[in-house]
C-alpha cells in the first residue's frame, strides 16, 4: 500500500497540486527530472505539470516528452530569473485556484523520491491548516543542501509546497531579485518566505517528501559568481530589515550568536589589505608586514568555505573585493525598489 492509499479517496477526487519548474532548458537535468516525476506514486490524475521556460524554448526531445506527459508549457521569451518563471507557471495556468489546492516547487536539476509528492499529500490532509509545507532538499550523499535552524524552514523552491491562493494573494515571487546581465540572482527563495510569514502563513517542515540536489559551485570560477549574488542582500535587507538580521547567515552557539561571518571575514581582509598597502607607502615595514598576515588569516578563513580546495586558493584574494564590490552595486538596487521595500515592511 503507497502513501496515497493510506486515507480514503471520493471518486474523482481534485487535483491537489501544480507541480511548477522552472527552467532555462538544460536538456540532461530536465529530463532527468520528469523521469522521476513520471515515477511518482501519487495518483497521477490528481497533479499536474507546468514546466516555465526562463529565455529558452523547449528541444524537440524534450517538447515530446512534456507532451507525452501532459504537462503544461509556459515560455518567457527573455530571460527574467527563476522567481518570474516560477510566477509564470504558477499564475498562468489558466486553472482558477479552486480547481488545484497546493503548488508544488522543484528545479529542473532536482531529482524527487517516487513517494515525493504522496508523503507531501499525506502531511496536507493530516493538517489542512498547514499553507506551506517545505519538504528535505538533499546532496547526494544525504546531507542537507542547506541547514536548518531548529524547525525554522530554509524555503528552498526545490522542495516547497504553497497553498495556491496564499500565493496568488502575496503576489508570488519577488522578480527584482535578478540581474539579467550576468544572470545573477540570490535571496528570492528567503523573500518569498519571510513574506509568506508576514503575511500570517502557518508554515510547517517535513523530512519526510524528499528531492535530491546535485551539488553547487563546483566550476573553478564559481567562487566569484558565488560572490557576485551578494548583490541582492542590500533589497533583501530594505524588505525584510528584521528576519534578515536575525536569520540571515547567522551562526549559534548555545546563547551566542554571530551575525554574517563570511561578510565579516571579506570586509576585514579587504580593510587589513588597504591598510597594509597604506603602511608600506609611508615606509612602516613592520605595521605593514602585520595587517599583512591580518590579511593572510582572513583569506584562509574565506578559503574554508570551499573546504580548502588548492585549486580555488588563488581566487580567494579576489573574492572578498566581488563581494563587497557586489554589495555596493545591490545598496543601489534597493535604493531603486524602495516603494517595494516599504510596502513590505508596512
Amino acid at each position: 500500500m503507497t502513501p496515497s492509499d493510506a486515507i480514503p479517496q471520493p471518486p474523482n477526487p481534485p487535483v491537489r497540486f501544480l507541480v511548477v519548474v522552472p527552467t532555462i532548458g538544460r536538456e540532461p537535468p530536465l529530463e532527468s527530472l520528469l523521469t522521476a516525476l513520471a515515477a511518482q506514486t501519487f495518483p497521477r490524475r490528481r497533479w499536474t505539470l507546468v514546466v516555465s521556460f526562463d529565455g529558452a524554448a523547449p528541444t524537440e526531445r524534450i517538447a515530446r516528452r512534456l507532451e507525452e506527459m501532459k504537462a503544461m508549457t509556459v515560455i518567457s521569451p527573455e530571460r527574467r530569473g527563476p522567481g518570474a518563471a516560477r510566477n509564470l507557471g504558477a499564475l498562468s495556468s489558466g486553472a482558477p485556484a479552486e480547481a488545484c489546492d497546493y503548488l508544488a516547487f522543484t528545479e529542473d536539476d532536482c531529482t524527487p523520491a517516487p513517494d515525493w509528492l504522496a508523503l507531501a499529500a499525506m502531511r496536507l490532509d493530516h493538517e489542512p491548516a498547514v499553507d506551506v509545507l517545505e519538504g528535505a532538499t538533499l546532496l547526494p550523499d544525504d546531507r542537507p543542501v542547506r541547514r536548518r535552524d531548529g524547525d525554522r524552514p530554509t524555503w528552498l523552491p526545490t522542495n516547497l509546497f504553497v497553498r495556491r491562493l496564499l500565493f496568488e494573494r502575496v503576489g508570488g515571487y519577488c522578480e527584482h531579485f535578478f540581474e539579467p546581465h550576468g544572470a545573477t540572482y540570490f535571496r528570492e527563495d528567503s523573500d518569498f518566505g519571510f513574506t509568506v510569514r508576514e503575511a500570517g502563513a502557518s508554515v510547517a517542515t517535513d523530512w519526510a517528501p524528499r528531492v535530491t540536489h546535485p551539488r553547487e559551485h563546483q566550476g573553478w570560477l564559481d567562487p566569484i559568481r558565488w560572490a557576485r549574488r551578494y548583490e541582492m542582500d542590500p533589497l533583501l535587507r530594505a524588505r525584510h530589515p528584521r528576519p534578515f538580521r536575525e536569520e540571515i547567515e547567522v551562526l549559534r552557539w548555545g546563547p551566542f550568536r554571530l551575525r554574517r561571518p563570511f561578510v565579516r571575514a571579506c570586509a576585514g581582509y579587504v580593510v587589513a589589505l588597504a591598510a597594509a598597502t597604506a603602511a608600506l607607502l609611508i615606509g612602516e615595514a613592520g605595521v605593514a608586514a602585520w595587517f599583512g598576515g591580518v590579511a593572510a588569516a582572513l583569506v584562509l578563513l574565506i578559503w574554508g568555505k570551499w573546504r580548502f580546495e588548492p585549486a580555488r586558493l588563488p581566487l580567494m584574494p579576489i573574492v572578498p573585493i566581488v563581494l563587497l564590490a557586489a554589495m555596493a552595486r545591490g545598496r543601489r538596487r534597493a535604493a531603486l525598489h524602495a516603494p517595494d521595500a516599504r510596502a513590505a515592511s508596512a
